[in-house]
């Protein structure tokens, strides 16, 4: 967590995954050019970021000569890695990603094995100031292909992956602490099961302070969540969030008129691509939730029901700064953005990792995707403007102290 009483620009950061990054080559390309422009976009000499770093990139840095040239990459670049995104395990940009994302569960050694890659990477990376750093990953598996041998193992494994982080603390004063995601359709997807978890892991695990939530803005959307609540909900049940993702869900409102529903439909229709999973959640005037696996199944049921339900929440992250998309009734969530933000300003003790994650710029309708490499780095860098204004407007935007005194002028 941040110390002070907000955060600088440069501690706002993105997650890489929205770059493909295969291996450790692809790794390196993607800081010398994709995070070199978007710092320099932001007229940042340096700036906080949480790569992704693939299964495989993360072994070939466990050679000693690879991770020193790797940390000098990240000193000449000026990338302060104070994060990492542990979620996608391999390829996630290539062919059908879908439920395969989720692979390897913590239910499976090899996720154990990737996550203490990462830790013993981003110990050695930490900046000489920085004492934590934490590190996201899958809410433990799948739901649909869940089932209480997994859970048992997926704790077990858990277990593991704290007891080591506690040595590599001692070992070497670096604090690693690893964030599961909630997310939709997973073992953990709500407030309260993420509740009800950590209170059973603060009971029986003594290095359960290795673990924390990573809270992604657009996931919670998507569960109809108010993220106020929510936050406030984890805080007062004594559940740490160790980073915030911060994501836009696409939100669709159907019209009640047959023709116009119908062409609202279609138009959704456009974000039903192939490479990610797209669940979507509704809800009922009773509160309940429906859900579907994946948005073509949606489309199919709301085409062949007479009563829809009037909105419908999409786990597709569109730009931060998305209000509108296409139509007047396909929206962000942009409410539960501000919520998020709100609960900070309120905060002044709590102080996650902020990162935009917005990885879905490359499979986003034709006419609202980026036609260039550079077009897209622009879109990054005009999401995290984006976020500067969102916490300048709570004062919660640091300044440097010049910067602060020729405003103060």
């Amino acid at each position: 967590m941040m110390a002070g009483n907000g955060w600088a620009a440069s501690q706002v950061g993105y997650c890489s995954n929205v770059h493909p990054t295969r291996d450790l080559a692809g790794l390196r390309a993607c800081i010398e050019s994709h995070f070199q422009q978007v710092r320099s976009l932001r007229g940042l000499d340096e700036q906080d970021s949480g790569l992704w770093i693939s299964a495989l990139a993360a072994a070939q840095l466990q050679q000693k000569s690879a991770r020193m040239d790797f940390l000098k990459l990240l000193q000449r670049s000026g990338l302060r890695l104070t994060s990492l995104n542990g979620f996608p395990y391999g390829q996630f940009h290539e062919g059908a990603v879908k439920a395969e994302v989720y692979q390897p569960s913590w239910a499976d050694q090899k996720r154990l094995a990737y996550s203490l890659n990462l830790a013993w990477i981003l110990a050695q990376a930490l900046p000489p100031d920085c004492h934590q750093g934490v590190i996201s990953s899958v809410p433990l598996g799948y739901a649909a292909t869940w089932n209480p041998i997994l859970q048992e193992r997926a704790e077990y494994h858990l277990r593991q992956l704290t007891a080591s982080l506690a040595r590599l603390h001692r070992e070497t004063g670096k604090k690693i602490v690893f964030c599961l995601e909630m997310e939709p359709d997973c073992v953990l997807e709500n407030t309260d099961q993420a509740i009800a978890f950590f209170q059973a892991v603060q009971a029986t695990d003594p290095h359960h302070d290795h673990l924390a939530l990573c809270f992604d803005v657009c996931h919670q959307a998507v569960m109809f969540e108010d993220c106020y609540q929510s936050l406030n909900t984890l805080r007062q049940a004594g559940v740490p969030v160790g980073k915030i993702q911060l994501s836009n869900a696409l939100i669709c409102r159907l019209p009640a008129d047959v023709e116009r529903r119908r062409h609202v439909l279609a138009t959704l229709g456009d974000f039903a691509e192939t490479t990610y999973l797209h669940q979507v959640k509704a809800r009922d005037s009773q509160d309940r939730l429906s859900a579907w696996a994946d948005l073509p199944i949606a489309l199919d049921a709301c085409a062949n029901n007479p009563r829809p339900h009037p909105e419908l929440r999409i786990h597709f992250h569109i730009p931060l700064f998305s209000e509108q998309l296409l139509l007047p009734e396909l929206s962000g969530s942009q409410v539960a953005l501000a919520q998020t933000f709100d609960f900070l300003a309120d905060h002044g003790d709590f102080r996650p990792v902020l990162e935009v994650e917005t990885y879905s710029w490359g499979v986003l309708p034709a006419s609202l995707r980026p036609t260039t490499e550079q077009a897209q780095l622009q879109g990054i860098a005009a999401e995290l403007h984006w976020v500067e204004a969102q916490l300048h407007q709570r004062q919660l935007l640091q300044y440097p102290a010049q910067e602060a005194y020729a405003n103060a002028r």
